[in-house]
């Protein structure tokens, strides 16, 4: 048994929910400047190619950075700054 403070794990949880949010605005950003710029607007995907596109660039690299974090760095960012 875990004898961490509620208060201390949901700051944990705001501040790595806060990066998350930072990491998908960036990768927004930089997605509709390659839609704008370079194809010259929205291209046609299929489902399989839009579900695969957000799990390539969204769901498995977070999961691989907070693994990383959690396994190599005793911790995720909010772990290590609520302390």
């Amino acid at each position: 048994m875990n004898n961490i403070p509620i208060k201390n794990r949901l700051i944990e949880l705001l501040i790595d929910y806060l990066i998350i949010i930072v990491y998908l605005v960036l990768l927004l950003i930089v997605n509709l400047g390659i839609i704008l710029f370079i194809f010259k607007g929205m291209p046609k995907y299929t489902e399989m190619q839009a579900q695969l596109i957000a799990t390539f660039t969204s769901v498995i690299p977070i999961i691989l950075i907070f693994s990383y974090l959690d396994y190599f760095k005793n911790g995720s960012i909010g772990k290590r700054v609520s302390g």
